[in-house]
């Protein structure tokens, strides 16, 4: 997931952290809706559209979910393993082959269509939440917080916490870089040869982290953090006109899922 905050002049960026939040829990609510890959391959196509108005790096993006490709294949595999009877389709109740004699693990079509429905979701999840956190000013969430009425401590701890992550990530490639001119290899082979790799990376890390956060401490300190109980913010988050009409036509479009899959009986297995 991205979350670093990218500025731009967009439809998306303009739009309300509530809004987008809304939109988000919509989003779940339709993909985990449906069972059956085509109707969430729609959802997942809708959230990459307005991933790539919105200028969300794709690259970056597949980046995170090409290290997991053989756990996710996997997952799709062992998920194609499931009793017939569990699915409504007699189509989805096919038997491609048994892995075990005397017709034990089998293979079914609805099983494979509900591997590639997890996997679908997940893509469709990772990019609806990097482009809700890649939208979005971390003051924005603390402005948020602050109106659930949570401690500004709190809501302190959770953006400090998300604003470093893609500067400890940064760092991270700079050690590596600097490890690998000095002629170390970080990426062995094997698991016990990773994590000999991963030692001169994590000491560096951790040396780097606890800088951090000592200067941090001392620029609260410095800027009396603590001093005063009210906190003011440069901008005020808003509900405009169009936040309205985006929130009205998220409702609607949950609301027709849930009559399409309950009502129709549309995207079942």
């Amino acid at each position: 997931m991205l979350i670093e905050y990218l500025p731009q002049k967009t439809f998306i960026h303009g739009l309300d952290v509530r809004t987008k939040l809304i939109g988000f829990t919509g989003l779940a609510i339709l993909v985990f809706l449906f069972g059956h890959p085509l109707y969430n391959l729609a959802v997942a196509l809708t959230v990459t559209a307005l991933a790539l108005s919105a200028g969300l790096p794709f690259k970056r993006t597949l980046g995170f979910l090409v290290p997991l490709l053989p756990v996710l294949v996997l997952i799709m595999l062992f998920s194609g393993f499931t009793q017939p009877d569990r699915f409504v389709l007699p189509a989805n109740r096919t038997v491609l082959f048994y892995l075990l004699p005397q017709h034990n693990w089998g293979l079914t079509v609805g099983g494979l269509l509900t591997g590639c429905t997890m996997l679908i979701r997940l893509f469709a999840m990772i990019i609806a939440s990097s482009l809700v956190t890649l939208t979005t000013p971390i003051d924005d969430f603390i402005q948020l917080f602050n109106k659930m009425k949570l401690p500004y401590e709190f809501s302190f701890v959770v953006a400090t916490a998300l604003r470093f992550i893609p500067t400890m990530d940064r760092k991270r490639l700079l050690i590596i870089d600097a490890q690998r001119s000095r002629g170390a290899n970080p990426e062995k082979k094997g698991i016990i040869g990773h994590i000999k790799g991963c030692i001169p990376i994590m000491v560096p890390m951790m040396i780097n982290s606890i800088m951090m956060a000592n200067n941090l401490s001392m620029a609260m300190l410095n800027r009396g953090y603590g001093c005063s109980a009210s906190r003011t913010f440069l901008t005020q988050i808003s509900f405009k006109r169009r936040d309205y009409y985006t929130c009205f036509f998220i409702i609607l479009v949950v609301v027709l899922g849930i009559y399409m899959r309950w009502g129709l009986h549309m995207g079942v297995l």
